[in-house]
């Protein structure tokens, strides 16, 4: 099992970029999935306020904690 579980908010670290990302940054997971060759996790996330679905290797995600 990985870093984060399905239903879970989490917020993609500063620093990262991806076309399309909202500013706020915050998604929530949708699926898991193993990367090809390292056997660690990446998400698949939905962006609140949004129809986005974008895929993050887990380490450049953070929980969600509001500030």
């Amino acid at each position: 099992m990985g870093k984060f579980k399905p239903g879970e908010l989490v917020r993609v670290v500063e620093g990262t970029h991806q076309d399309g990302m909202p500013e706020h940054r915050t998604g929530m997971i949708i699926e898991e999935g193993e990367t090809s060759k390292s056997y660690s996790r990446a998400y698949t996330i939905i962006f609140l306020g949004t129809d986005l679905h974008l895929k993050f290797h887990e380490s450049f995600l953070e929980p969600f904690t509001t500030p």
